[in-house]
């Protein structure tokens, strides 16, 4: 029997598919912004805000721990942040301590990695699905694809990161890429009597991409395309 019930589930995935609004998704109260006086930096420069990857401080903090992460240094996420993301991927996806462990680690500290000895593609005119930059270096390769390519990292502007992201929480990502035994508790549509519709959620897509938004991209910087 599974010990997430399913009104918990979609919370869950509401809060995991709005991977880059401002707010929490853990549920508790909102607590005033850090004063910009206890930001990093010297006057008048201060650090107020940090952003890398959608999907960590958006998802995986609570309210409370939002501003502190935004203006702390990458070199402490593995002691501030890491520990969000495994309670989170335990207590709310209801993932194993395995997979739990293997996210945090992959995902902090909270930075982009590329290494430019590797090879990548542009990705833009790529099939859905058969190139991806993101996470290469984090993972040793297993999500770069094409696969026979040197990991680069990074980020492409095509990669799903949204998509890539809520397989990691939900799917069977992390499996999949032999990163960690599966724990069973994927939510990802597959057919289980303990539920009332005779199947679990899928909460492993937000079925949005680069092509549906709409967007396009050229091959030239600063390769956004004209507005649609």
């Amino acid at each position: 029997m599974l010990s997430m019930n399913y009104r918990t589930l979609v919370g869950a995935a509401c809060a995991a598919i709005a991977l880059t609004a401002c707010n929490g998704t853990s549920g508790n109260p909102v607590t005033s912004p850090t004063p910009a006086s206890n930001a990093l930096g010297s006057p008048p420069y201060k650090q107020l805000d940090r952003l890398n990857r959608p999907a960590v401080n958006e998802v995986f903090a609570t309210f409370a721990q939002h501003q502190p992460n935004n203006t702390d240094m990458p070199n402490n996420d593995a002691a501030t942040i890491k520990p969000q993301i495994v309670s989170f991927m335990t207590n709310v996806a209801g993932r194993s301590s395995t997979i739990a462990n293997v996210v945090g680690t992959v995902l902090t500290p909270d930075v982009q990695i590329a290494d430019l000895s590797g090879t990548s593609q542009s990705c833009i005119g790529a099939a859905p699905g058969s190139c991806n930059n993101y996470l290469g270096i984090e993972t040793g390769g297993a999500t770069q694809t094409p696969s026979a390519l040197k990991p680069f990292g990074g980020r492409a502007l095509t990669d799903d990161i949204v998509g890539i992201s809520l397989g990691v929480i939900f799917g069977n990502t992390i499996p999949a890429l032999g990163l960690a035994p599966d724990d069973n508790a994927e939510q990802d549509g597959r057919a289980d009597a303990a539920f009332p519709s005779g199947h679990r959620p899928n909460l492993t897509n937000d079925n949005v991409t680069w092509q549906t938004a709409p967007k396009h991209f050229t091959t030239t910087f600063p390769y956004l395309g004209t507005p649609q």
